[in-house]
């Protein structure tokens, strides 16, 4: 396993930890076409025939075994877990741009990509978590642009995604996000960048760290839980950003100040983070896992050879949790698993 410590980390590559061998990737993706039920009509039925391949054992031994040895790492060292060669869906159609997720639900019939991302968390032991307000409550969700949110800090934005935590300051925080790529053209320099939360606050000067511990910031709820206008969250209340040892609730540029020692604490720790930077730029067939309490990240648009192809480039994602039933007050009725917001 891998960690960040180049001296130059705006150059860094983040390491791969494990390159799935063609045999077992195209024995899964047999194994996922076999599956019957459709993860956006039957979750609960999807996750389950998941599970049976792994109860009779089909899982190929080297991925079983890789994900045993994640469930070991100490996630606040090495938040970063890289795969290549991963299984994905073929020849599926390209989204329409304003109607994406409708379009994705109406035309893609195969499902191993969401299967992947539903066994490695099963393998791993951190279950995948939806919200009402992001795609009507789909737990295999995308990055992937939509016209009406372009301009947007979401995961449906068309330009680049400041250094943030997923759901920075909702009151259900996922422990982490699972990212399986699926559509890049690679001569489009779009890089995902992270941090280490650990290495950021041992750079920072005491006195800024225990600024970021005060309650003295306010985020605005995200984009997509707030545009969605299936539940009404309200507004979001100020809070600390370092919360817990290494816990950053931060995205830069909707993160702010509300007095002028927490607005230099800001600015400090932006600067911090982009000093600090590691990138990796996703291939159709890159999975990476990262745990969001532990780290932070953003989308960078290094260079662009094609502008059209921007609107296609496609991340399928999960955000997970170490226990469902942490947060089950705040399930939608009828519904484990959906946080109602």
């Amino acid at each position: 396993m891998h960690s960040l410590h180049a001296p130059d980390a705006a150059l860094c590559e983040l390491a791969v930890d494990y390159v799935m061998p063609d045999d077992e990737r195209a024995r899964l993706e047999r194994l996922f076409l076999g599956l019957d039920a459709s993860p956006y009509e039957d979750y609960v039925g999807f996750t389950a025939e998941v599970r049976g391949l792994v109860d009779r054992g089909a899982v190929p031994a080297g991925v079983a075994g890789f994900c045993q040895r994640v469930r070991a790492l100490d996630r606040r060292e090495q938040p970063f877990v890289l795969l290549r060669n991963c299984p994905i869906d073929r020849d599926v159609p390209i989204f329409d741009f304003e109607r994406p997720v409708e379009h994705k639900r109406a035309c893609k019939r195969t499902f191993v990509a969401e299967a992947f991302l539903a066994l490695y968390a099963q393998l791993v032991g951190t279950p995948p978590i939806g919200y009402a307000n992001v795609n009507d409550g789909d737990v295999f969700q995308d990055i992937y642009p939509k016209a009406s949110m372009a301009d947007t800090q979401s995961q449906k934005a068309l330009g680049e995604i400041h250094f943030h935590k997923d759901l920075a300051n909702h009151f259900v925080r996922p422990d982490y996000v699972n990212m399986l790529s699926m559509r890049a053209d690679p001569r489009n320099r779009v890089y995902t960048s992270f941090v280490r939360n650990g290495e950021a606050l041992e750079r920072l000067p005491d006195e800024v760290v225990e600024r970021l511990r005060e309650v003295e910031f306010h985020t605005p709820f995200d984009d997509l839980t707030v545009r969605s206008g299936a539940v009404d969250v309200g507004e979001a209340p100020p809070h600390a950003v370092l919360t817990d040892e290494l816990d950053l609730r931060f995205f830069e540029g909707r993160t702010v100040g509300l007095t002028d020692r927490a607005r230099g604490a800001v600015d400090r720790l932006v600067a911090m983070l982009h000093a600090l930077k590691a990138r990796v730029l996703l291939m159709p067939g890159d999975f990476l896992s990262e745990h969001n309490n532990f780290s932070i990240h953003c989308k960078e648009i290094v260079h662009v050879h094609d502008r059209e192809a921007l609107k296609t480039r496609w991340i399928i994602k999960t955000v997970n949790v170490d226990d469902l039933d942490a947060h089950a007050h705040r399930y939608v009725p009828g519904r484990y698993g959906i946080v109602n917001g």
